[in-house]
């Protein structure tokens, strides 16, 4: 069907596509970003059979199968639609070459593919992509500085490229990016305020809360992402999904669970299966066993991608062992899934120790963490602390004081109280060599991070290099993400 499409438009038109954001399209888009591709195919089609040289229509399409690929995860359709975009580019060159949306849509086509193939780990062609994109956006941005949307996408572009370590700008150099954390997210903050950009909020905010959640640590920002979706999070899928990521890193998670219990309805929207994973994980932070296997459930029925399949299993698997049942779901976290994320590596080599030696943890640790990670430090403080005889806990040392330290971390204890606690995490798990868990590394984090809190510049290089030291460590890319910028931040 999308191959037909093409080739009507190419026939009707072949030599120039204008580009119309004509009242039917803003309606698409948003029927788009709200994910009711339906409609918005509905749309589409009048255009294509009224105005079928119009280049916005094509980069809806590519809007569409973009979404579909991030959220759907289904290796079949991402294998179908790339195909599709080398003539979606050929028809847009082909066009108006006046108009202020004639590179903007080569790049954010470009864009949208690079992040795609990321998802299914095509590197190389996606650097090549996002090259393209910024050469792109930097150009129109010389000869339509007023065109606003060239923000959107610089915005992105600018923050993930000064969230490059140092050392490693030179690569950036040569192909001319340049950029910082500090410019992109305030290039995407100033669309907000714009009143000019409203069509465009939800994605903006989106993009900016992805950003913020992953290259900073600022619960301020947060809590004004949070407050500028407000309600809104209950009629757009990409607002629920945000606004439940950004409470649960403020440790928020009845906010969390009130968020996700009142997403938009399904019906007329593509399937954001990942949202029920969400809401497993955030009624397992209360420890209600019951509605997390429900969720978890309905995630493993309807989702047809194959990242967190595993992880999902090894939460059932602790469900089970939190309950004193056995179960197999060990099992399936091998058979089911792949390990491509941080969540789904973990889960499997869990799974692995777990086959090999029986599945062994202490019941106390694991509580402790699952209401820690929900923001219920009081009592995570008490569940800890509910075992007085400190050996009980043997084997398992690094990962009890670095929990200490993170709770007490939350409750406002004194620095020195919580670095002490991460410091005797760090050395333990220097001292095992063996180890691949993430407590050694992540204590050099937080200590880095409070060190810079304190402008104490020099002590926080130290911890995060520290960090960066570490290798084949459980969520090892998320942890050294945040120690690289960081490290960017104080030597800057």
């Amino acid at each position: 069907m999308r191959i037909l499409t093409l080739l009507f438009l190419f026939l009707s038109n072949p030599l120039f596509a204008s580009f119309q954001m004509n009242v039917r399209m803003q309606q698409s888009y948003t029927h788009i970003i709200n994910l009711e591709f339906e409609a918005a195919n509905k749309l589409l089609h009048i255009e294509q059979i009224e105005h079928p040289d119009n280049g916005i229509l094509v980069l809806h399409q590519n809007y569409i199968d973009f979404l579909t690929i991030l959220i759907g995860e289904e290796k079949a359709f991402f294998s179908t639609a790339k195909d599709l975009k080398s003539d979606r580019i050929d028809f847009m060159q082909d066009g108006d070459d006046s108009s202020p949306y004639y590179l903007y849509a080569q790049a954010e086509v470009h864009l949208q593919w690079a992040f795609a193939r990321i998802k299914f780990e095509e590197y190389l062609t996606a650097a090549y992509e996002i090259q393209k994109a910024y050469s792109l956006l930097e150009k129109n941005q010389e000869q339509f500085p007023d065109f606003k949307l060239n923000i959107k996408g610089l915005g992105l572009l600018h923050t993930l490229v000064g969230a490059i370590p140092e050392k490693y700008q030179w690569i950036v150099s040569l192909v001319g990016m340049e950029g910082s954390v500090e410019l992109g997210l305030s290039e995407l903050k100033s669309l907000l305020k714009d009143e000019d950009m409203e069509m465009y909020h939800s994605e903006v905010i989106f993009l900016t809360a992805f950003l913020q959640l992953n290259m900073t640590n600022d619960e301020i920002a947060y809590k004004q992402l949070l407050d500028d979706i407000g309600s809104k999070y209950s009629d757009n899928y990409l607002l629920n999904f945000a606004a439940a990521r950004l409470s649960h890193a403020l440790g928020e998670n009845d906010l969390c669970v009130k968020v996700l219990e009142n997403r938009p309805v399904t019906e007329g929207r593509y399937p954001f299966y990942y949202l029920d994973y969400l809401q497993a994980m955030s009624y397992l932070y209360t420890l209600d066993y019951e509605k997390s296997e429900m969720y978890f459930n309905r995630f493993l029925k309807g989702f047809k991608g194959n990242n967190y399949i595993k992880s999902a299993y090894q939460k059932l698997a602790w469900i089970s062992f939190l309950q004193g049942e056995d179960n197999n779901y060990f099992e399936l976290v091998k058979a089911k899934g792949i390990a491509s994320i941080d969540e789904d590596k973990v889960a499997l080599k869990e799974a692995n120790s777990a086959i090999k030696n029986k599945y062994h943890t202490h019941s106390w640790l694991l509580r402790t963490r699952l209401l820690y990670d929900g923001g219920y430090y009081d009592e995570a403080l008490l569940e800890i602390s509910s075992v007085k005889i400190l050996k009980k806990y043997s084997g398992f040392y690094d990962e009890y004081w670095y929990r200490l330290a993170r709770i007490k971390s939350k409750l406002n204890y004194e620095d020195v109280v919580v670095i002490t606690n991460y410091q005797k995490s760090y050395d333990l798990g220097i001292a095992d060599n063996q180890s691949t868990s993430y407590y050694a590394p992540m204590s050099a984090l937080q200590i880095g991070l409070i060190y810079e809190k304190q402008d104490k510049l020099k002590q926080a290089k130290i911890y995060f290099e520290k960090c960066l030291s570490f290798s084949d460590f459980d969520y090892e890319r998320g942890i050294h993400q945040k120690a690289k910028v960081g490290l960017v931040r104080v030597t800057n």
